[in-house]
């Protein structure tokens, strides 16, 4: 793996890929949580979704956090072994980031009815900052994106194919603890795929 990064980086352009790619990851943190805020206090419309009116609200948080980190944790690892296909990752990452900030700008919503606090220390931390619990971080998910991205970007057929199941169960989770609404769950892959195809397109990869 050492040997493929170090030839990797003997390309100038894949070295500006990877530089910048990193560059723009580093500064969401510095704003992101000044955003959040200012989404939480404002006000946003409920949507009354009939998909979360037939089912209970119940606190699967822990399922929630076990399928995501090990999800991204294993997608990594696998993504290190190939590093264009890293940087391309890194960029469509970037621009989906991009793309939920937008939406979520345009998209006022209020939080579902019934929703169970879904705390993510990670995104507390590097993200959402501390002052406020964030609930209006909605329209599309975040959660659900980044399975989108697992299951894209993961080498094997064999390993893609898990990587759908569990994102079924995470969306069905998501929804379970209605700290979504379905349309942001099914909203969430139109807007991945996109942000992956433009990346590709402009020869990142």
């Amino acid at each position: 793996m050492k040997q493929t990064w170090k030839a990797a980086f003997t390309d100038r352009t894949f070295a500006l890929q990877f530089i910048g790619a990193l560059a723009v990851f580093l500064i969401f943190p510095f704003k992101a949580d000044d955003y959040f805020q200012w989404i939480q206090l404002r006000e946003g419309i409920q949507w009354d979704d009939p998909i979360l009116n037939a089912i209970p609200a119940l606190n699967v948080s822990y399922p929630i956090f076990g399928i995501i980190y090990l999800s991204v944790i294993y997608l990594i690892f696998r993504l290190l072994q190939d590093p264009k296909r890293f940087v391309w990752f890194a960029w469509a990452f970037n621009l989906e980031t991009g793309f939920r900030f937008l939406t979520i700008y345009l998209v006022a919503l209020n939080p579902p009815a019934g929703l169970v606090d879904l705390h993510d220390p990670l995104a507390e931390m590097f993200i959402y900052g501390e002052n406020m619990a964030i609930t209006k971080d909605l329209f599309f998910s975040g959660h659900t994106a980044t399975m989108v991205f697992v299951c894209f970007f993961l080498p094997t057929a064999k390993e893609r194919r898990i990587a759908i199941v569990f994102s079924f169960v995470l969306a069905s989770l998501l929804l379970l603890q209605h700290v979504h609404y379905s349309l942001d769950i099914v909203a969430a892959p139109l807007f991945t795929l996109t942000a992956i195809w433009l990346v590709k397109k402009a020869g990142i990869s």
